[in-house]
């Protein structure tokens, strides 16, 4: 019983975070580059930009929509972590409306989807918006870390 009631209320507090992100972000636009460690990836340079760099450097790809609600929320959270990690990780971002072959070929059915490559292959996976630190969780997961001056804060 105690276990279900907070849930409810990391469920309840979780959606209202989430909303008010989404309230502040629904009048902008999808920004450009954020970050200059983050791009928009096609279909035709995927394999280049993502598969064959991820053999140096991981690559996490974001695969938005414009019209989606949580991919604002998520946007500028991985904009900022990128930008705070320094070139640990590099993210691509792929518009799900203009690179639909994308979307079936790494079975996309809901967005925002992130994926993280490393040596060409996909090595973690999660959809819809996430908190800080469950992205920092997957980050440090898979041997990414900020740098010193970075990391010493408490969030991104």
């Amino acid at each position: 019983m105690h276990v279900a009631i907070l849930t409810a209320i990391v469920v309840a507090v979780f959606t209202f975070l989430l909303l008010r992100r989404w309230r502040s972000a629904k009048q902008e636009a999808m920004p450009d580059n954020r970050s200059s460690y983050e791009a928009f990836v096609n279909a035709d340079e995927f394999d280049e930009m993502v598969l064959k760099t991820s053999h140096k450097t991981p690559v996490m790809v974001d695969f938005y929509a414009e019209w989606c609600g949580p991919c604002r929320v998520l946007t500028p959270l991985l904009a900022g972590f990128a930008d705070d990690y320094q070139g640990a990780f590099l993210l691509a971002k792929v518009d799900v409306d203009k690179n639909q072959q994308l979307m079936q070929r790494f079975d996309i059915r809901a967005m925002p989807t992130v994926l993280l490559f490393r040596d060409g292959e996909s090595v973690e996976r999660f959809t819809g918006a996430k908190l800080p630190h469950s992205i920092r969780y997957i980050l440090t997961k898979h041997g990414i870390h900020a740098p010193k001056a970075a990391s010493d804060g408490e969030d991104v």
